[in-house]
């Protein structure tokens, strides 16, 4: 076991090369820390959390579609939100105001009664779809977006990040795109709100000396290299929603992953990536705060292996003695 340990302090600004969710740091072409290092840990995380949940061409946008009986038609449009954080009231209000700013924008307007307006239940964290009030023969809506439900509507707006607006609000991800008469509410699951549950930290210079790799239970998650997990949740009972603004999280981890480092070799160079909580490059719509890491390294014992050898010295002089 090492029998001393020193710190190396990572601060993200200190990037040398790469960007916020991939950075490289060397120390100006010299080793981070000098030493016989026999294992890394990481001791404290101060992450400041900037993430919006809603973000460009990712959580901003849904696609709606009215169509009188089973026959598709007009109007079709797309809602779009503007980056930022919202909390559950603010969103449900910011998608009905584009709701009804996009309907009376069509061709033929459509009047607001028919009109699918958004609400959220602070209670029970759902967001719901329905009319502003009943009408004689309602339309037929389809939602449909980029990873929730998606369809050929708007191809180019398709992607495979895991996650779009209706994931953050709760909706059941499906290979049908609902279409809903909304005399009856459509109503989401509990929301998450957050763009992610998690940032998984990783870095494959540190992990290098592993002889096993990492494991998860989804194939979306980031597999290997996870030096940690910081869960975006404060370490105290709340009855905030984590995510829905900035915020810092600060982790000390008294269990933490120990790391093989060659031994009689210092730590020149250190990676770090950030993945979200589908194993994609950790996005943000702006220019975050720095975080930081700090890390204990542990030395070789070197005074233990010296006793050892003297040990053994005296035991066999004291053999040889004993033949005298």
């Amino acid at each position: 076991m090492p029998w001393t340990n020193a710190s190396i302090v990572l601060n993200s600004r200190d990037l040398t090369s790469g960007q916020y969710n991939n950075c490289n740091f060397n120390a100006k072409n010299q080793n981070i820390i000098q030493g016989q290092i026999h294992s890394i840990s990481v001791n404290e995380v101060n992450f400041p959390y900037d993430i919006p949940n809603v973000q460009l061409n990712t959580t901003d946008r849904f696609d709606l579609y009215a169509f009188p009986g089973d026959l598709p038609g007009d109007p079709a449009f797309s809602v779009q939100i503007p980056a930022g954080f919202y909390s559950g009231i603010e969103l449900a209000a910011a998608i009905t105001a584009e709701i009804l700013l996009q309907g009376a924008a069509q061709p033929t307007p459509v009047i607001a009664a028919n009109l699918p307006e958004c609400t959220y239940d602070i209670i029970s964290h759902r967001f719901s779809f329905t009319l502003a009030a009943p009408v004689a023969n309602p339309l037929l809506w389809g939602f449909a977006s980029s990873y929730t439900y998606p369809v050929a509507l708007l191809p180019a707006q398709r992607n495979t990040l895991g996650k779009d607006i209706f994931s953050i609000m709760g909706y059941p991800q499906s290979d049908v795109p609902p279409s809903v008469a909304l005399n009856a509410p459509f109503i989401s699951g509990s929301a998450p709100l957050a763009f992610t549950q998690y940032i998984d930290i990783c870095s494959p210079q540190l992990c290098k000396g592993q002889r096993f790799r990492d494991g998860s239970t989804t194939n979306l998650a980031r597999r290997s290299d996870v030096i940690c997990r910081l869960y975006i949740s404060n370490n105290v009972s709340i009855q905030e929603e984590e995510g829905d603004r900035p915020f810092i999280i600060n982790r000390q981890f008294f269990n933490a992953r120990v790391m093989k480092w060659t031994t009689d070799n210092s730590v020149g160079t250190i990676d770090i990536q950030l993945y979200d909580d589908v194993g994609q490059p950790l996005q943000t719509s702006w220019i975050p705060r720095p975080y930081q890491i700090t890390f204990n390294c542990y030395e070789k014992d070197t005074d233990g292996d010296d006793n050892a050898l003297t040990n053994k010295l005296k035991e066999l002089i004291g053999g040889a003695a004993s033949y005298m």
